[in-house]
């Protein structure tokens, strides 16, 4: 057995005893990286388990998979242990209210387990990994109890997988990007370019890129590695985004109001109307919708995605957002009718509403200024023009819009 197998049995070995020994507390572990994870137990089931590299990353995907935006405006927590632990105590939170159910909460939980496990697993192969244990620090209430071994076999397995398959040591943590674009661009297909080009921005991580596209993560890694091993494809570390709660005083202090969420009907799929700016996409395009909310979140702005046409006035007069960006081409109602539709809605009269296109022409500059649009975002921009036209108008939506429709020149030549 050589060395990094031999380690990762030792862990692995180890993360059972606890279920064995029926173990409640909390289990703490360390690597020499500074990286740390915690995995709560219950008589030897595991309650919970959070930590590593991306914690917030983590709790942003998977939340944002059962289409769950809560707003951390309107939640503030009673005691210093719900902060310390508020990614937890929000699924306990939202099981109180009904909002979801136990049995809905519980995929979730095993979603955060299952990574947690795979990432403290796939460390271990190449780093020294210390324990702690504290038999005081218990999770209540408990929402499910996972059988460890199960969890624990099931990483092991994964991560055993990707061993055989050469890829163990690339964390899925790891963000890609373009390292030769020239070389892509010859060597590759030329939708294959394209696709690329546009999702590998140094910014998503691979577990970030397979949950927007809707790919296998093991299937989607080993695609990347053959432009990887070639030189085209770099990966790099990309940081964690900051914690929602992250203004929140350890003890509680700064917010005393107890914890608020809507329960109005088909809560489930959406929480509270948020206090921070809610950018609304009307797009039929899923992966458009997709690569407009990783932007919009990553800002720490609320989304709101529309993909059906018809639907769209009610939903946004329900939902209030501050910018509307509006597709050109859709079926059955286009982008110019709905423009004009949103116009006639006083509420919207001086909201920006930005123009998501590919066909950037004088007629459609003209058409979309007398439809009353504010600017166009051309769709093979790149995120971080896209992001800074969203910002700019946002910012820019309290003040009195400038009668010229107005577009980026670097837009223009797109």
């Amino acid at each position: 057995m050589d060395t990094d197998n031999l380690a990762v049995y030792s862990l692995v070995e180890q993360l059972r005893g606890y279920g064995r020994k029926q173990f409640t507390g909390k289990l703490e572990l360390h690597t020499g990286k500074a990286y740390k994870w915690n995995i709560y137990y219950c008589h030897g089931r595991v309650v919970w388990a959070s930590g590593g590299a991306h914690n917030h990353r983590r709790w942003r995907r998977l939340m944002g998979q059962h289409k769950l935006q809560i707003d951390f405006n309107k939640i503030s927590f009673r005691t210093s242990d719900e902060i310390r632990l508020w990614d937890y105590h929000v699924l306990v939170i939202l099981m109180k209210r009904t909002i979801l159910t136990r049995e809905q909460i519980t995929p979730i939980i095993e979603g955060f387990v299952n990574e947690v496990m795979f990432e403290i697993i796939q460390c271990a192969a190449n780093e020294k990994i210390t324990y702690y244990c504290d038999f005081e620090d218990e999770i209540t209430p408990v929402i499910s109890l996972i059988h460890a071994e199960h969890a624990i076999d099931q990483a092991h397995q994964e991560w055993l997988t990707w061993r055989k398959a050469g890829i163990a040591d690339f964390s899925p943590n790891l963000a890609p990007w373009i390292k030769r674009p020239d070389q892509l661009k010859e060597e590759a297909s030329e939708l294959t370019y394209k696709t690329l080009i546009t999702i590998l921005d140094r910014r998503r991580s691979l577990r970030e890129l397979s949950t927007w596209m809707k790919k296998d993560l093991l299937t989607l890694v080993q695609s990347l590695m053959v432009y990887y091993h070639r030189g085209m494809i770099g990966l790099l570390e990309v940081a964690d985004i900051q914690s929602p709660v992250a203004g929140l005083s350890p003890d509680g202090t700064e917010k005393n109001e107890s914890i608020q969420l809507n329960e109005e009907k088909h809560t489930h799929k959406k929480l509270a109307p948020t206090a921070r700016p809610l950018i609304a996409c009307v797009d039929d395009s899923n992966q458009v919708c997709a690569s407009i909310e990783q932007i919009v979140t990553g800002f720490g702005f609320g989304f709101l995605g529309i993909r059906d046409s018809i639907n769209v006035l009610p939903l946004l007069v329900e939902n209030k957002p501050d910018m509307v960006i509006l597709d050109l081409v859709m079926p059955i109602v286009g982008g110019y009718e709905l423009c004009t539709q949103i116009r006639r809605i006083p509420e919207f009269k001086d909201t920006p509403i930005l123009i998501l296109t590919s066909n950037d022409t004088f007629v459609d500059r003209i058409r979309s200024k007398f439809v009353g649009a504010t600017a166009f975002i051309s769709k093979t921009s790149g995120n971080d023009k896209i992001g800074e036209q969203i910002q700019r108008y946002l910012l820019a939506s309290d003040k009195e819009q400038e009668d010229t429709l107005s577009i980026d020149a670097s837009d223009s030549s797109s």
